[in-house]
C-alpha cells in the first residue's frame, strides 16, 4: 500500500453512501469563525498569519474581502463562509489568517483563531445526515483528548468553490 494509506495512492473518493466520512487521514487544522469551530484537512493549511492590513479590492466579488502582502507577495484573502454558503450574513473576520494551499491556489481565510491540530485517529467522526450542509463532512468529538466538537468541512468542495471564484466572471454574479 502506498505511504498515503490509500491502495491507489491517490485521495480517497468522497464521503457518500459507498465511504463514510472520516477524519482526515492528516490530521485537521482546528479553528474558529463567525462563533463556531471548523476543521479544515491539515493538508490544506500552509502556515498561520497575521492579517495586519487587507486591502480591499473595488469591484471584488462578495467572497473576496481582499489582498495582503505575504512577505512582499500579494494574497487573496477569502470569505470561507461564503464561499462555501455557510451562512448569508457578512461575517467579520479576526486578524488572523489560514493560509490554504489547494493544487495550484493559495488564498487566506480569514478566522477568529486557531484552536488546535488534531493529529489522525483521535476523535470520533459522526459523519453528516442527509439534512446537513454540503460542506460539512461531520462532527469530530474531540472532547475526550480536551479539545472540542469541530464542525469538519469538505476539503475537496472548498476546492471546487475555489476554482470557480478563480474562473468566474462577471455574467456569473
Amino acid at each position: 500500500m502506498p505511504a498515503s494509506g490509500h491502495p491507489s495512492g491517490s485521495h480517497p473518493a468522497p464521503p457518500g453512501p459507498a465511504r463514510p466520512a472520516q477524519p482526515a487521514a492528516r490530521g485537521l487544522c482546528a479553528f474558529w469563525l463567525a462563533g463556531r469551530c471548523f476543521g479544515l484537512d491539515i493538508r490544506w493549511v500552509g502556515e498561520v498569519v497575521a492579517l495586519d492590513t487587507i486591502t480591499r479590492v473595488p469591484s471584488a466579488r462578495p467572497a473576496i474581502r481582499g489582498l495582503f502582502s505575504l512577505r512582499g507577495e500579494p494574497l487573496v484573502v477569502v470569505d470561507l463562509v461564503r464561499i462555501l454558503e455557510l451562512d448569508d450574513r457578512d461575517q467579520a473576520g479576526g486578524k488572523v489568517g489560514l493560509v490554504l494551499r489547494l493544487g495550484e491556489l493559495a488564498a487566506a481565510i480569514q478566522v477568529e483563531r486557531v484552536e488546535s491540530i488534531i493529529p489522525p485517529g483521535r476523535g470520533a467522526l459522526v459523519p453528516r445526515t442527509d439534512g446537513e450542509h454540503r460542506a460539512v463532512v461531520g462532527l469530530l468529538d474531540d472532547r475526550a483528548a480536551g479539545g472540542r466538537i469541530v464542525t469538519v468541512l469538505d476539503s475537496d468542495l472548498l476546492l471546487e468553490r475555489m476554482h470557480g471564484l478563480r474562473y468566474a466572471t462577471d455574467a456569473d454574479d
